[in-house]
């Protein structure tokens, strides 16, 4: 039951956007929030140029109100027919109010309690302002006007007020018009951004269509011919990628053919001789088939385990993330007091020579100590009974170098480039290996940054090799 609700929840949830329905969001909702904008303040303009139009009509009708007034017996009189006060008040959108108040503020006739303006101007300017009346909001016009024949000649208010319909209902008939070319226009910019972004897109369909073509064996690069520039990087990277890939896969075939091919000969030797001691029945032969069959062992052992250091020290093995900050110089003397023994059972002087303060790099212990312990077998292998191994770890600016020397018989000029191959022993030694000491060295050296010298022992004799490691940031 749970697993059916999982697999719903699963189908219910929403895919995620692809590239192209966010460069299509990207693109057009810029365009429609400036339309939005674009909308607002053309319905601000808008009612601005309506109430613009109908402020002057208000004004015309508060003139003509003005041209009415009669002083008569000495009172005032608005001369204003009945049918032009009924034409005044009748709009198919709007109330419309007037007032007329003398100088002293006394009505006279229309509306009372018109707002009055906040502001008194010069008799024959008009004064428009916004206001309250009846719970609706008016428009009203004011005007000062001076009466014939009055003894006071102090001015009189006018005001005409009207309700807002008319304005707004001008305003939206302005936006409508004006809005709907802009929507074909986003709709026109739409399809032209969607064809933009298809075209824009279709190298990567170009490239998904031939990644997914490829077989799994294929780790050639990819094309970068005609892809535009942001492509191009991507496609860099990925065949970078790929030459990464396919420089581990090499590796590891590499790998197993070398341990395919050196392995094949010590498993038959020993299959020889167990063989062989199965088929004798004296004790001291068979004993001495044992012996023979426990020594071809011990290679062997040997043998798998510079393989597998091998196989840790590749390029192709991402080792960044294993990189830490470490003391070299006590990874060195610790590693060589292990060897101690080593060196004491073939009467070899093994010595330790430290800098004064700390010598710190950033290495991956295990692979450090790896390295060095293939240094210091081939230098007690090789060097005469009774001579000397010296390990060194000395700083200068910006590096730190390790150096394994010997006073053994040496490696000639001429094969010093060729012992870092695998398998690779130099002849007459008469010392046993299997000749990927060195080949170890230089890998775990490559995979720290560090480079690899080989030559000479004090005074010419035996073997130097220095590590050179870069500093700790």
């Amino acid at each position: 039951m749970s697993a059916v609700i999982g697999e719903r929840a699963a189908a219910r949830k929403p895919e995620k956007k692809t590239l192209r329905h966010q460069l299509l969001i990207s693109l057009l909702a810029p365009i429609v929030l400036v339309t939005l904008v674009s909308a607002v303040v053309t319905y601000y303009y808008a009612f601005n140029f309506a109430t613009l139009a109908y402020d002057y009509s208000l004004f015309d009708s508060a003139l003509d109100i003005s041209r009415q007034i009669r002083i008569t017996e000495g009172e005032m009189r608005i001369d204003l027919p009945r049918a032009a006060i009924d034409m005044l008040e009748s709009d198919k959108h709007d109330l419309i109010y007037y007032m007329v108040n003398d100088s002293k503020g006394v009505l006279v006739s229309g509306h009372q309690g018109l707002p009055l303006p906040s502001e008194k101007a010069p008799p024959g300017k008009p004064i428009y302002y916004d206001g309250i009346y009846r719970g609706s909001p008016v428009r009203i016009a004011a005007l000062y006007s001076l009466v014939a024949g009055a003894s006071n000649q102090d001015p009189i208010l006018i005001l005409v007020g009207e309700t807002l319909n008319k304005r707004h209902t001008l305003a939206n008939e302005i936006l409508l018009s004006l809005l709907l070319p802009e929507l074909l226009l986003i709709g026109l910019v739409g399809g032209i951004v969607w064809y933009g972004v298809e075209r824009g897109l279709r190298p990567l369909a170009v490239l998904q269509k031939e990644i997914g073509s490829r077989s799994h064996r294929d780790l050639s690069p990819l094309p970068e011919q005609n892809a535009p520039g942001e492509v191009r990087s991507l496609i860099r990277a990925m065949n970078d990628l790929l030459a990464r890939l396919s420089g581990a896969l090499s590796a590891q075939q590499r790998f197993i053919a070398d341990a395919a091919h050196q392995l094949r000969t010590p498993l038959a030797g020993l299959k020889t001789q167990t063989e062989l001691a199965l088929r004798q029945n004296e004790l001291g032969d068979v004993r001495h088939t044992l012996t023979q069959l426990n020594t071809a062992t011990g290679q062997t052992t040997h043998l798998v385990n510079q393989l597998l250091s091998l196989a840790r020290a590749e390029p192709g093995v991402d080792h960044a993330q294993a990189l830490q900050p470490l003391s070299l110089d006590d990874l060195a003397r610790d590693t060589t007091t292990e060897w101690v023994p080593r060196a004491l059972a073939r009467n070899i002087d093994l010595g330790f020579d430290g800098p004064a303060g700390a010598a710190l790099i950033e290495g991956d212990a295990l692979l450090i100590r790896e390295m060095l312990g293939n240094l210091l077998d081939n230098a007690i292998r090789y060097t005469q009974r009774g001579g000397q191994v010296t390990v060194r770890v000395t700083t200068e600016p910006g590096q730190v170098l390790l150096a394994v020397e010997d006073n053994g018989p040496g490696i000639p000029p001429a094969e010093r480039e060729r012992v870092f191959e695998r398998f690779h022993r130099v002849l007459g030694t008469g010392a046993e290996g299997c000749g990927l000491g060195l080949a170890i060295v230089r890998e775990i050296a490559q995979s720290h940054n560090a480079d690899t010298r080989l030559g000479a022992g004090a005074n010419g004799r035996g073997t130097l090799v220095t590590i050179a490691f870069p500093t700790a940031k």
